[in-house]
Protein backbone atom coordinates (compact mmCIF):
# COMPACT_ATOMS: atom_id res chain seq x y z
CA UNK A 1 0.00 0.00 0.00
CA UNK A 2 1.32 3.59 -0.45
CA UNK A 3 -0.04 7.13 0.46
CA UNK A 4 -2.29 8.58 -2.12
CA UNK A 5 -3.34 11.79 0.10
CA UNK A 6 -2.31 12.45 3.16
CA UNK A 7 -4.30 13.75 5.87
CA UNK A 8 -4.32 17.51 5.34
CA UNK A 9 -5.17 16.88 1.64
CA UNK A 10 -8.32 14.74 2.68
CA UNK A 11 -9.07 16.97 5.26
CA UNK A 12 -9.11 19.83 2.75
CA UNK A 13 -11.13 17.92 0.58
CA UNK A 14 -13.91 17.34 2.13
CA UNK A 15 -14.01 20.35 3.89
CA UNK A 16 -14.20 22.20 0.32
CA UNK A 17 -16.05 19.49 -1.23
CA UNK A 18 -19.56 20.48 1.36
CA UNK A 19 -18.67 24.25 0.98
CA UNK A 20 -19.04 24.04 -2.83
CA UNK A 21 -22.04 21.95 -3.05
CA UNK A 22 -23.51 24.51 -0.26
CA UNK A 23 -22.35 27.44 -2.82
CA UNK A 24 -24.04 26.19 -5.98
CA UNK A 25 -26.91 24.94 -4.66
CA UNK A 26 -27.62 27.88 -2.39
CA UNK A 27 -26.45 30.26 -5.46
CA UNK A 28 -29.05 28.85 -7.44
CA UNK A 29 -31.49 28.96 -4.80
CA UNK A 30 -30.72 33.05 -4.51
CA UNK A 31 -31.10 33.13 -8.41
CA UNK A 32 -34.37 31.64 -9.10
CA UNK A 33 -36.14 31.03 -5.83
CA UNK A 34 -39.10 28.62 -5.75
CA UNK A 35 -42.30 30.33 -5.61
CA UNK A 36 -43.17 27.86 -2.56
CA UNK A 37 -41.41 30.28 0.08
CA UNK A 38 -38.47 30.05 1.75
CA UNK A 39 -36.04 32.41 3.55
CA UNK A 40 -34.07 34.48 1.40
CA UNK A 41 -32.80 35.83 4.23
CA UNK A 42 -31.53 32.43 5.94
CA UNK A 43 -30.20 31.15 2.00
CA UNK A 44 -27.56 34.20 1.40
CA UNK A 45 -26.23 33.72 5.22
CA UNK A 46 -25.26 30.32 4.03
CA UNK A 47 -24.39 31.34 0.81
CA UNK A 48 -22.19 34.26 2.55
CA UNK A 49 -20.71 32.36 5.18
CA UNK A 50 -19.83 28.95 2.93
CA UNK A 51 -18.13 31.59 0.38
CA UNK A 52 -15.71 33.04 2.76
CA UNK A 53 -14.91 29.55 4.24
CA UNK A 54 -14.50 28.06 1.04
CA UNK A 55 -12.12 31.11 0.13
CA UNK A 56 -10.32 31.01 3.53
CA UNK A 57 -10.17 26.74 2.72
CA UNK A 58 -9.04 27.15 -0.92
CA UNK A 59 -6.51 29.63 -0.35
CA UNK A 60 -5.42 27.44 2.54
CA UNK A 61 -5.17 24.72 0.05
CA UNK A 62 -3.37 26.15 -2.48
CA UNK A 63 -0.67 27.27 -0.20
CA UNK A 64 -0.55 24.04 0.76
CA UNK A 65 0.32 23.01 -2.50
CA UNK A 66 2.95 25.20 -3.12
CA UNK A 67 4.50 24.00 -0.02
CA UNK A 68 4.05 20.54 -0.89
CA UNK A 69 5.03 21.04 -4.61
CA UNK A 70 1.78 18.92 -5.49
CA UNK A 71 0.77 21.34 -7.60
CA UNK A 72 2.82 19.79 -10.92
CA UNK A 73 1.07 16.53 -10.51
CA UNK A 74 -2.42 18.58 -11.57
CA UNK A 75 -1.34 19.86 -14.58
CA UNK A 76 -1.80 18.55 -17.90
CA UNK A 77 1.72 17.87 -19.54
CA UNK A 78 1.85 16.70 -22.97
CA UNK A 79 1.87 12.86 -22.53
CA UNK A 80 -1.48 13.35 -21.08
CA UNK A 81 -2.60 15.37 -24.08
CA UNK A 82 -1.67 12.15 -26.26
CA UNK A 83 -3.47 10.25 -24.24
CA UNK A 84 -6.83 12.32 -24.24
CA UNK A 85 -8.75 10.61 -27.50
CA UNK A 86 -8.14 6.92 -25.58
CA UNK A 87 -8.96 8.50 -22.86
CA UNK A 88 -12.17 9.76 -23.93
CA UNK A 89 -13.17 6.70 -25.98
CA UNK A 90 -12.89 4.77 -22.71
CA UNK A 91 -15.39 7.04 -20.67
CA UNK A 92 -17.87 7.06 -23.57
CA UNK A 93 -18.08 3.36 -23.12
CA UNK A 94 -16.53 3.41 -26.88
CA UNK A 95 -13.53 0.87 -25.78
CA UNK A 96 -13.05 -1.75 -23.00
CA UNK A 97 -9.36 -0.57 -22.85
CA UNK A 98 -8.54 2.19 -20.04
CA UNK A 99 -5.56 4.09 -20.65
CA UNK A 100 -3.02 4.10 -17.58
CA UNK A 101 -1.83 7.60 -15.96
CA UNK A 102 0.78 8.35 -13.51
CA UNK A 103 -1.58 9.92 -10.58
CA UNK A 104 -4.73 11.29 -12.11
CA UNK A 105 -6.27 10.86 -15.51
CA UNK A 106 -6.44 14.07 -17.89
CA UNK A 107 -9.74 14.47 -16.92
CA UNK A 108 -9.17 15.14 -13.94
CA UNK A 109 -6.11 17.24 -14.57
CA UNK A 110 -8.15 19.48 -16.82
CA UNK A 111 -10.33 19.80 -13.35
CA UNK A 112 -8.28 19.92 -11.13
CA UNK A 113 -6.64 23.03 -13.33
CA UNK A 114 -9.93 24.62 -13.98
CA UNK A 115 -10.93 24.90 -10.72
CA UNK A 116 -8.15 27.22 -9.16
CA UNK A 117 -8.73 29.55 -12.47
CA UNK A 118 -12.21 29.56 -12.03
CA UNK A 119 -11.86 30.76 -8.34
CA UNK A 120 -9.75 33.34 -9.90
CA UNK A 121 -12.87 34.55 -11.88
CA UNK A 122 -15.36 33.69 -9.54
CA UNK A 123 -14.05 34.84 -6.10
CA UNK A 124 -13.88 38.61 -6.95
CA UNK A 125 -17.28 38.30 -8.99
CA UNK A 126 -18.90 37.02 -5.14
CA UNK A 127 -17.30 39.93 -4.08
CA UNK A 128 -18.29 42.30 -6.17
CA UNK A 129 -22.08 41.24 -5.28
CA UNK A 130 -21.32 40.90 -1.62
CA UNK A 131 -20.60 44.50 -1.32
CA UNK A 132 -21.66 46.36 -4.26
CA UNK A 133 -21.20 49.98 -3.33
CA UNK A 134 -17.67 49.36 -2.41
CA UNK A 135 -16.86 47.33 -5.73
CA UNK A 136 -18.94 50.16 -7.60
CA UNK A 137 -15.86 50.61 -9.91
CA UNK A 138 -15.30 46.93 -11.49
CA UNK A 139 -18.84 47.05 -11.35
CA UNK A 140 -19.54 49.37 -13.59
CA UNK A 141 -16.38 48.44 -15.69
CA UNK A 142 -17.95 44.85 -16.06
CA UNK A 143 -21.55 46.51 -17.19
CA UNK A 144 -23.38 46.40 -14.48
CA UNK A 145 -24.52 44.43 -11.51
CA UNK A 146 -26.62 42.54 -13.85
CA UNK A 147 -23.86 41.64 -15.97
CA UNK A 148 -22.08 40.18 -12.65
CA UNK A 149 -24.87 38.62 -11.67
CA UNK A 150 -25.25 36.58 -15.22
CA UNK A 151 -21.49 35.85 -14.83
CA UNK A 152 -21.99 34.32 -11.19
CA UNK A 153 -24.74 32.27 -12.72
CA UNK A 154 -23.20 30.98 -15.34
CA UNK A 155 -19.75 30.48 -13.94
CA UNK A 156 -22.21 28.41 -11.32
CA UNK A 157 -23.64 26.41 -13.72
CA UNK A 158 -20.70 25.46 -15.30
CA UNK A 159 -18.94 24.58 -11.26
CA UNK A 160 -22.22 22.30 -10.97
CA UNK A 161 -20.99 20.35 -14.10
CA UNK A 162 -17.76 19.95 -12.90
CA UNK A 163 -18.43 18.95 -9.99
CA UNK A 164 -20.60 16.47 -11.46
CA UNK A 165 -17.75 15.32 -13.80
CA UNK A 166 -15.36 14.85 -10.75
CA UNK A 167 -17.46 12.85 -9.54
CA UNK A 168 -18.13 10.68 -12.26
CA UNK A 169 -14.46 10.64 -12.72
CA UNK A 170 -13.93 9.10 -9.21
CA UNK A 171 -16.66 6.60 -9.61
CA UNK A 172 -15.76 5.27 -12.98
CA UNK A 173 -12.23 4.91 -11.53
CA UNK A 174 -10.47 1.80 -9.12
CA UNK A 175 -12.22 1.30 -5.87
CA UNK A 176 -8.71 1.24 -4.22
CA UNK A 177 -8.02 5.05 -5.62
CA UNK A 178 -11.82 5.75 -4.59
CA UNK A 179 -10.74 4.70 -0.80
CA UNK A 180 -8.20 6.56 -0.68
CA UNK A 181 -9.58 10.38 -0.44
CA UNK A 182 -11.64 8.48 2.58
CA UNK A 183 -8.39 6.33 3.65
CA UNK A 184 -5.59 8.20 2.61
CA UNK A 185 -3.74 4.71 1.73
CA UNK A 186 -4.22 3.57 -2.06
CA UNK A 187 -3.75 -0.68 -2.94
CA UNK A 188 -3.31 -1.21 -5.91
CA UNK A 189 -4.88 -4.50 -5.78
CA UNK A 190 -8.77 -3.08 -5.78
Amino acid sequence: MQLRHPLPVRIFHWTLAPLAVALVTSGLYISEPPRAGGSMRTARQIHSLAGFLFTFGFIARVYYGILRRDWRLILPERHDLKKLPRFLRYQFYLTPEKPKFRRYNVGQKFLYTFWPLEALVILPLGFFLYAPKLFARPVKWLGGFNRVRSLVYYSTLLTAGTIAAHIYLALTDSVGKLKSIFTGDYNRGT
